[in-house]
């Protein structure tokens, strides 16, 4: 999983928590008992934790991993801004883990308070309580300023030598409220929640939830307190007497015997001494856990998380569209792809590792640019290639740009050869045939309805060339990168059969003897050769390459000074061309796209002067057609 995909899937997360704590709270107001109230809110902290297990993830539904790829303009700026770090959504999970180690740390700092505590007290020889337990250690401590109890196999006791000064039934009443903590096994509860605390710092909801918890057991163990003392008014005074004195111990984690803003609640609770029968209380409760499950279920349907795009002959299954990549490529794609084009060794590479693309994607989600980030040098343009005729889905909200892996495996020397695709043999079209069926491949089911939908024909209907050129026009509003061709059946009966074929990311399966007439052809796929037969491949004369792919390329690059009259004119901005290069790496013309009048003399003049190391495709070196944007930026302003 790609850190964007798991930063988006933590954000989901993080939405579903809200809606299900916000619809719990709204609920939690039938509940008066402070008991359910507290199995009700720690049942919505399992729930919201629970998640990301239960729910169903919204599997992507390309056949691989997805591409991710970014631009990077030349620039002239002021040397102020040369050094700034550009600011990438993916740090905030370096912040959220961050803050949770902090947090960590914070507990772990707790626990040896919590110890040292311990021993710098004194042990109590007599218990204050008269229904004491013979496991439990008392203790009297000088260095605390409220009671604390912790532990579990052996819980500790430590009440602060203020408490002497209080009357005996006070003492009782104080000592008997950590002594059911002891017995309610709180301590473990109080970690597992400041742990939850600790990995989900950042969510105000969870704070909530876990607030709540924490009053809901304060007023069990109040109302425990006043049935084993028998006597409601010495307990409110207890807890009155350690308000006023302000013995609230800072030492977490631990249960902690009272806080100032839960005084009014918990006092409430014990005066009012809220009492229901048990089938009155089973079906509130259960109408109340209903409601959450519902909100559950809300949250995840309307915040869905995203499973990472599976790769290799494990993901065969369930796929939407299949694409055959050499032997011992794997590709992780960083989102939804619609479609995308195979990736293949080079002709003769030796070298095995990983290549790391950055792509920039537009509105429509085609990749507009790349760059490669790292990799084998022999296995780049393989890679860049594939990724240039890439297109991510729209269904859900792309980011600007995106990470791609594409992994080559070594493969043995008797490795299976990838056999050429089937020749396209000119066919003329039928006329008067019928439509038996209209095929499609490479496509995820959504995006084939959304053809369908727009198709002008339906099976059974008479095609002809005027109707299959409306076909691929209208599959080309929907993807420009589909291709269109049709295959023809003579029955016995003198009748023709017509198979249409709409499809994406290269040519459909064909039956053997079947012949294809290819109306709009699909993309020619940069890389190496397909063919068995490596002289054969054609090398088109000149091919459009993104502005960020090639200038990984540039090896002499001349910076343009900032004409004088713009500056004096407080004149900014970017100038864009259209950049024919030879074959030789060198800029043959350059052609005005946009621009400041003032600014563009310099800048082609600049751009006139680069070099490029030359593009090679199907090992032969091409022309290009690139675009360079050239930034002029004033000192000192954005």
């Amino acid at each position: 999983m790609t850190a964007s995909l798991l930063l988006d899937n933590l954000l989901a997360w993080s939405a579903q928590i809200c809606v299900l704590v916000a619809v719990g709270a709204l609920a939690a107001l039938t509940l008066k008992h402070p008991r359910a109230r507290l199995i009700f809110w720690q049942g919505v902290l399992t729930i919201a934790l629970l998640l990301p297990a239960l729910e169903p993830w919204k599997r992507p539904s390309q056949a691989e991993g997805s591409v991710s790829i970014t631009t990077a303009p030349v620039r002239v700026i002021s040397p102020a801004s040369r050094h700034r770090i550009p600011w990438r959504r993916e740090y905030l999970l370096g912040l959220f883990a961050a803050g949770a180690a902090l947090r960590a740390l914070w507990i772990a700092a707790g626990l040896l308070r919590l110890r040292r505590h311990r021993l710098a007290s004194r042990p109590l020889a007599a218990p204050p309580v008269p229904f004491e337990r013979e496991h439990v250690r008392w203790y009297l401590s000088d260095t605390i300023s409220g009671p604390v109890t912790f532990g579990w196999l052996r819980p500790s006791i430590l009440l602060p030598a203020r408490v002497n000064e209080f009357p005996a039934g006070l003492r009782e009443a104080i000592a008997c409220h950590e002594l059911v903590h002891v017995r309610r096994h709180d301590w473990l509860f109080v970690i597992a929640e400041e742990a939850i605390r600790g990995l989900l710092w950042f969510h105000p909801a969870v704070w909530f939830c876990l607030g709540q918890i924490h009053l809901a057991r304060e007023q069990v163990v109040d109302l425990e307190v006043v049935g084993l003392t028998r006597d409601r008014e010495r307990y409110l005074d207890a807890l009155v007497a350690v308000a006023a004195r302000k013995l609230h111990p800072d030492v977490a984690p631990a249960p902690l015997f009272l806080k100032n803003r839960h005084l009014a609640m918990r006092v409430a609770a014990i005066l009012k001494e809220t009492s229901m029968s048990k089938s009155r209380l089973v079906a509130i409760f259960a109408a109340v856990f209903s409601a959450a499950l519902v909100a559950a279920r809300l949250a995840v349907w309307f915040f869905p998380l995203q499973s990472p795009a599976q790769s290799g002959p494990q993901a065969a299954e369930g796929r939407a569209f299949a694409v055959s990549d050499g032997p011992g490529i794997t590709v992780e794609p960083g989102a939804k792809l619609m479609h995308r084009l195979p990736v293949f060794y080079p002709r003769g590479a030796k070298a095995t590792g990983t290549v790391v693309i950055e792509a920039m994607l537009d509105s429509k989600g085609e990749v507009t640019d790349a760059r490669v980030l790292s990799g084998p040098e022999e296995l780049r343009r393989a890679a860049l290639s594939s990724v240039l005729n890439w297109h991510y889905s729209t269904e859900a909200s792309l980011p600007p740009s995106v990470q791609i892996a594409i992994k080559f495996d070594p493969v043995p020397a008797d490795r299976p050869r990838l056999e050429a695709k089937p020749a396209i043999r000119p066919a003329p079209l039928p006329l008067n045939a019928t439509l038996k069926t209209i095929e499609f491949s490479g496509v995820t089911p959504e995006v084939e309805q959304k053809v369908r939908d727009r198709l002008p024909l339906r099976e059974g209907d008479l095609i002809s060339g005027e109707m299959v050129s409306r076909v691929s026009a209208a599959a080309r509003e929907i993807d420009e990168h589909f291709a269109v061709g049709m295959s023809m059946n003579n029955l016995p009966d003198g009748r023709r059969e017509a198979t249409l074929r709409i499809y994406l990311g290269g040519l459909p399966p064909l039956a053997p003897g079947d012949r294809l007439s290819l109306f709009s052809p699909p993309p020619a796929v940069s890389g190496p050769s397909l063919s068995e037969r490596p002289d054969k491949a054609e090398t088109p004369r000149r091919i459009r390459v993104g502005g960020n792919v090639q200038a990984a390329n540039l090896m002499t690059k001349v910076a343009p000074p900032y004409p004088p009259l713009a500056k004096e004119a407080r004149i900014q901005g970017t100038v864009r061309f259209n950049v024919g290069i030879g074959r030789d790496g060198v800029v043959q013309d350059v052609e005005l796209v946009s621009g400041h009048p003032l600014l563009v003399p310099a800048a082609a003049e600049a751009v006139k002067q680069w070099i490029y190391r030359p593009t090679l495709l199907n090992g032969e070196p091409v022309e290009v057609i690139t675009q360079v944007d050239v930034n002029f930026t004033l000192r000192g302003e954005q």
